[in-house]
């Protein structure tokens, strides 16, 4: 998240400035390479990477010299750089060159370290700002290092660092940490909580995924009755993993494929549970720019709330990221529970493709999207209360702003099955919004 935050400032700071120039798409840069479909590609250069390592871009481009031109391989090599989120742009030129056609990779690359006016959101806390470091490619190796402090609706300070691609078939390595200071306002207490987790990880194949995960959560609280413990703090000691498929053709506009994962983590210290997630999206191509996203989340955790988990790690009901059309703070009042089950629906079309804005060497890629969306969901801790009487519906309309790392920042007009109309605003997409604790 952090940062996202950068590239937000970033972006605003960009369009502040004159001279704003606007770059290709990449389906403009695809066109351009037509005329040569099928002539053999004689070399394949680098242009415009003044930070990046070379091998950080070339483990990237599958393609070689020797190879036909082809371009939806060539798609798929620009796909993988642009989920680097190091570059505004990438483009492909093609060069006549000894009978064949030379393929130049020209990049524009963000800095590699980025302070910024730090910016943060969610529906139960609304906006906090405050100032942050981020570096998305430290030292030219894609490795991602950030930190921040933030007051407002929350006081957090936070700090990651990530290596995506270590060795191996991107074999990962990472640290998270914060300490925060909230309102819980659907339980009613003031919230201290400090996290640390390592996680690494490794791909299978091409489209497998595996994660581990481990690490140290606190959580303590200004009244009694929260926590598990009666000192009015808990700590809990976490391990899991993940295991999951990504086929998407894109991580920021997928407009095809999987991304389905099941992930099961053990919380014990001052806690007793074991919770587990089935997580689906699917994205089915239509027209090109318009796409139909949609899948289920299933959680379970096991054990009673209140004796083996703590109130604060239910499922709470409404809002941005689980069911629009609904506030947070009426309806995770209403519906919540240990378990929950969420289905979400969006048509999406890209209005504005996703195209470089470019001012001297800096570049940021930016779209803009429409999408008509339906939502259903449930959450319970007893078997009862699993039920179509409990289950909450809600349908609407969004605006989107396609944006680097964070996908999209959304506006969303959404209508209950009461007929209550609720405007909810969320960060990232609803898929990655369901999966947070605070959301």
């Amino acid at each position: 998240m952090l940062r996202v935050r950068a590239l937000l400032a970033s972006l605003v700071l960009l369009l502040l400035l004159p001279g704003v120039a606007v770059g290709a798409t990449r389906e403009e840069v695809l066109a351009r390479l037509e005329p040569y479909v099928g002539r053999t590609i004689t070399r394949v250069t680098l242009a415009g990477n003044n930070i990046t390592k070379d091998w950080v871009i070339t483990r990237e481009i599958h393609i070689e010299a020797g190879d036909l031109l082809d371009i939806e391989l060539i798609r798929e090599d620009i796909i993988r750089l642009e989920n680097l989120a190091i570059f505004g742009a990438v483009i492909v030129v093609p060069i006549e060159f000894d009978g064949g056609v030379e393929l130049d990779f020209q990049f524009t690359e963000m800095p590699w370290i980025i302070p910024f006016p730090a910016l943060s959101y969610s529906e139960e806390n609304g906006f906090s700002v405050g100032l942050g470091i981020a570096s998305p490619n430290f030292l030219g190796r894609r490795v991602i290092l950030s930190a921040s402090a933030l007051f407002g609706g929350t006081t957090t300070a936070r700090f990651k660092g990530e290596n995506p691609w270590i060795t191996g078939n991107h074999v990962s390595a990472g640290l998270e940490a914060y300490h925060q200071i909230r309102t819980n306002k659907l339980l009613e207490f003031k919230e201290t909580s400090d996290k640390v987790e390592l996680f690494g990880g490794t791909y299978l194949g091409e489209t497998g995924r595996f994660r581990i995960k481990g690490g140290y959560y606190g959580v303590g609280s200004d009244r009694d009755g929260i926590t598990l413990d009666p000192d009015n703090f808990d700590e809990l000691w976490n391990a899991g993993f993940t295991l999951g498929i990504d086929s998407r053709d894109s991580w920021r506009t997928p407009h095809e494929g999987w991304k389905n994962e099941v992930t099961a983590h053990y919380y014990g210290g001052d806690a007793n549970y074991l919770a587990v997630d089935f997580d689906v999206n699917l994205y089915h191509p239509f027209a090109q720019g318009h796409t139909l996203a949609s899948g289920p989340l299933l959680s379970f955790q096991s054990g009673d709330v209140d004796e083996e988990i703590p109130s604060y790690q239910q499922y709470f009901l409404g809002g941005a990221n689980t069911i629009r059309g609904y506030k947070l703070e009426e309806l995770g009042k209403e519906i919540f529970g240990a378990n929950q089950f969420i289905y979400n629906l969006e048509y999406r079309w890209n209005v504005l493709p996703v195209r470089p804005l470019q001012v001297f060497n800096w570049s940021i890629g930016v779209g803009v999207q429409l999408a008509a969306f339906a939502d259903a969901g449930v959450a319970w801790s007893r078997a009862e209360d699993f039920s179509l009487d409990r289950t909450r519906v809600g349908f609407g309309l969004g605006a989107r702003l396609l944006l680097p790392a964070v996908e999209m920042m959304r506006l969303d007009v959404g209508m209950s099955q009461y007929g209550d109309v609720v405007f909810n605003f969320g960060m990232n997409t609803i898929f990655f919004g369901r999966r947070l604790r605070v959301r």
